[in-house]
């Protein structure tokens, strides 16, 4: 009837009563508890209360805490505009104009009603002091709890009842929930809430006596005409009360006749599926107190638009969920790493294992003879090299006999392993030396060139310059010079 079969624990503080309902949203309830505690929500007493309540219920069940109507304000408002970005700023504006609290000091939700033929959009503003839920909250934290959704009494009850009766979509219905100390007097229509009061007479007073029918009558009315006022609709003439009790079923009479509505008993363990056991103890042990601010939540939480959560806690959570699914996104990853792996290591395994019981049994006579030919090359490397080292002598040669002038005669011509040449000889006069030098400075092949000495000597009886001069091979480098090719070529 409820639609997907999903968990709740649902939870109420209020007026010193603790109610715990564990229901699943598809209307299977599976058990409840009711305690009492010190009036102080805030304090030590209530989560002292709440702990030994706790231990038949699945604790890591998504939890539910539930405002009741007493504990807020709510307000049928008009904003200009459809825009639900524009309708949250605006609505974020005004909700300290419908309370004496700042802004600061509140939480707000709202239920979006539709559009007017004013085209405003109709809002039902609810308004929480943030304290109050700030205490529910200490206290559900301080026995265990995390809290997944902080929802609305009234809200659930109407969405309730709307699925259970199948109400149609445009038809507006009131429901009348008597608990112990009050009674919820709630419009619904298109199966959202439209209006909520609370009536401060419970069954409790009911079962006194006197002239509590009458006083309950003209609170029912006034509850009429300000739903009235505040919607513009007239009041709905058909109501559904959730409570079969002896004490209310002996005063409908008298409520139907002064205030000319249906009344129409229906109770909402008519629409509870769950153990007998548990059925029972609601219509034995709690039969004076409504549960149905426990149960409607659970059945109707999916649905439920007002979500009193503060907004650090809502931030909270999506943090959390976020690294709870980077945390399993990490660990699939890891998972697929690990498999991929393994794959690639079966693949190397069975290629490896293929390759030394196929391919290297069958070459395996022949690795002799490649042994033998690599041995071979390696001597024909050695021997091609050793001539290239050779002919690079013989190309400093070449090089250096097309650059020196006929005046010019070499004794000498040194190469060292690092690339560097020093040739000594004679000249007619120093100033071809120089020259000499700059020539091969000049060259494609050599750099570097400088004079390390000169002197003069006689040479046939004649008067000569003798020189000694140093420069190196370009592209050479380390101990190269005698190991390959020069670079270049000669001029």
């Amino acid at each position: 009837m409820f639609g997907a079969d999903k968990k709740f624990l649902t939870i109420s503080i209020n007026d010193g009563v603790i109610k715990i309902a564990q229901a699943t949203s598809s209307g299977s309830l599976e058990r409840v508890a009711c305690g009492t505690f010190v009036v102080n929500p805030g304090g030590d007493e209530a989560s002292e209360s709440l702990k030994p309540l706790l231990a038949p219920f699945n604790r890591k069940l998504p939890v539910i805490c539930v405002i009741p109507a007493s504990a807020a304000t709510a307000k049928n408002i008009e904003v200009p505009s459809s825009d639900p970005e524009e309708i949250k700023s605006i609505i974020n504006l005004q909700a300290s104009r419908h309370t004496p609290y700042s802004r600061e000091e509140v939480l707000i939700s709202y239920i979006n009603l539709g559009v007017n033929t004013n085209l405003n959009t109709r809002i039902l503003l609810v308004i929480v002091h943030r304290d109050m839920v700030k205490e529910r909250i200490a206290v559900l934290e301080r026995a265990g709890l995390n809290i997944d959704k902080i929802l609305f009494v009234p809200e659930a009850q109407a969405r309730f009842y709307s699925k259970a009766l199948n109400l149609k979509k445009e038809e507006a219905r009131g429901i009348i929930d008597f608990s112990l100390n009050a009674t919820s007097f709630i419009v619904l229509s298109k199966g959202s809430l439209l209006f909520e009061r609370r009536i401060p007479i419970g069954i409790k007073t009911i079962k006194e006596g006197g002239d509590v029918p009458a006083k309950l009558q003209d609170e029912l009315k006034k509850s009429m005409d300000a739903f009235m006022q505040e919607d513009g609709n007239e009041a709905p003439t058909s109501y559904v009360v959730t409570t079969a009790h002896p004490a209310i079923n002996d005063i409908l009479p008298a409520l139907k006749e002064g205030l000319n509505i249906e009344l129409q008993v229906n109770a909402f363990l008519n629409f509870i599926k769950g153990p007998m056991d548990v059925r029972k103890k609601l219509q034995t042990e709690f039969v004076d107190d409504s549960f149905l601010d426990v149960i409607a939540p659970a059945l109707s939480a999916s649905r439920c638009e007002i979500n009193l959560m503060p907004e650090e806690m809502v931030l909270k959570k999506l943090v959390d969920r976020q690294s709870q699914e980077v945390s399993k996104t990490g660990v699939a990853a890891v998972i697929i790493m690990g498999l991929v792996g393994a794959m690639i290591m079966s693949n190397i395994y069975f290629k490896d294992t293929f390759l030394n019981k196929n391919l290297r049994e069958r070459f395996a006579s022949q690795k002799a003879q490649v042994l033998v030919l690599q041995s071979k090359m390696n001597k024909a490397k050695l021997v091609r090299e050793y001539i290239k080292s050779r002919m690079l002598s013989l190309d400093i040669i070449h090089w250096l006999y097309a650059i020196t002038p006929h005046t010019i005669y070499l004794n000498n011509v040194t190469v060292a392993d690092d690339g560097t040449i020093e040739i000594d000889g004679i000249s007619d006069t120093m100033a071809e030396v120089y020259s000499f030098v700059k020539s091969i400075d000049d060259s494609s092949t050599f750099k570097a060139a400088k004079i390390k000495s000169t002197s003069t000597k006689k040479d046939n009886g004649k008067d000569v310059a003798s020189f000694d001069i140093e420069f190196k091979l370009i592209g050479v480098k380390d101990s190269a010079a005698l190991t390959g090719p020069a670079p270049g070529g000669a001029p």
